[in-house]
């Protein structure tokens, strides 16, 4: 069944709900709210009309998709409680930053339970991830091969693998998206189910053991500086009606312009004044995607401290892609096909 819906908020599914969609997007922050059991805050830092898609099966204690984006995004999220997560990009460009660490071909990203993940994507993405649950990861690795899941993934990080170990993660993975898509009677048996799970658990394992161990570790001052931009972002989201401005956030955060620069160019390859601007854009947009036609395009600007109509309307149709009435009149929304079993 293909339906078309405006998502107004998020939707958090229980592990032991069987499900295989695939769901296209032309919004970043609809894009955001659309992967099961995450929680996202997307940021589009590229200008260009956005377009998203996320390939998803879930079956017991795993998640396996694959997202692909066509602009760069700065992604805050969390995925489901009590998880690892073990990805690895199908595509990637320069620019892509995961947990502060550069992407690479063949980057394998990983991620602790109950950690947030501050992703910075590269213009053109495309990356596949198994999401899997820690207490049956744990026990799957002591059983299969005697070790111990958490010494793998001491400190969440890109770390490049042999490209053939690599595309062997990517066939598994890509495999059970196939199946679960083309064939959801699949996740309807329990040992079809059950083997599915163990040959996702398997490659993430093998992938994870044969990761070059490192002594490196991750440059503290990029966590300092993306510290800075999360409370950069909390300030302005925080005074909708009273942005600050470059000089107001530097005071607001007791630092000087120049370290406020080189923390949004490290972070986020934009300067602070963009950021700002673009924050109050995404703003505007999610105002006017949840709003009726009887709103105002100029009120809502207004509200965001945009003054200059003229001005307000080409920043954001440079960045969305759209004039700001086409997206009060036409709301984007999202393609989506579906197949959901519970237990």
């Amino acid at each position: 069944m293909e339906t078309i819906v405006n998502l107004r908020q998020e939707v958090i599914e229980p592990e032991g709900i069987d499900r295989s969609s695939c769901i296209f997007t032309s919004d970043a922050c609809q894009h955001a709210a659309s992967l099961p059991d995450w929680s996202q805050e997307y940021l589009q830092l590229s200008p260009g009309r956005f377009s998203g898609e996320i390939v998803e099966a879930s079956t017991g204690p795993i998640q396996v998709f694959r997202e692909t984006l066509n602009q760069c995004v700065d992604e805050k999220a969390h995925p489901r409680p009590d998880t690892y997560t073990i990805g690895v990009p199908i595509e990637v460009e320069p620019g892509g930053l995961w947990q502060g660490r550069a992407l690479v071909p063949d980057s394998l990203m990983t991620l602790n339970p109950n950690e947030e993940l501050h992703f910075r994507t590269p213009r053109q993405s495309s990356i596949l991830v198994a999401v899997v649950g820690r207490a049956a990861f744990e026990r799957h690795a002591l059983a299969a091969v005697g070790v111990d899941v958490q010494p793998l993934i001491a400190q969440s990080r890109a770390e490049q693998l042999r490209p053939d170990l690599a595309q062997q993660y990517r066939a598994t993975l890509n495999n059970v998206l196939a199946c679960a898509t083309t064939t959801p009677e699949v996740l309807e048996y329990s040992a079809s189910s059950k083997a599915m799970t163990e040959a996702v658990l398997n490659a993430a394992l093998l992938a994870l053991r044969a990761r070059p161990s490192t002594s490196e570790q991750l440059r503290g001052g990029h966590h300092v500086q993306r510290s800075i931009v999360e409370r950069a972002r909390n300030h302005v989201l925080a005074n909708p009606e009273s942005p600050p401005t470059v000089s107001e956030l530097s005071a607001h955060l007791k630092m000087s312009r120049r370290g406020l620069h080189h923390a949004f160019i490290n972070v986020l390859g934009i300067n602070a004044a963009t950021f700002l601007r673009y924050v109050r854009l995404h703003g505007v947009r999610k105002e006017l995607l949840r709003a009726g036609n009887d709103q105002s395009v100029s009120v809502v600007a207004y509200k965001w401290g945009f003054w200059h109509m003229g001005m307000f309307s080409s920043y954001y149709k440079t960045l969305f892609g759209e004039t700001p009435s086409a997206t009060l009149r036409h709301p984007p929304g999202i393609i989506s096909t579906q197949q959901v079993r519970l237990h």
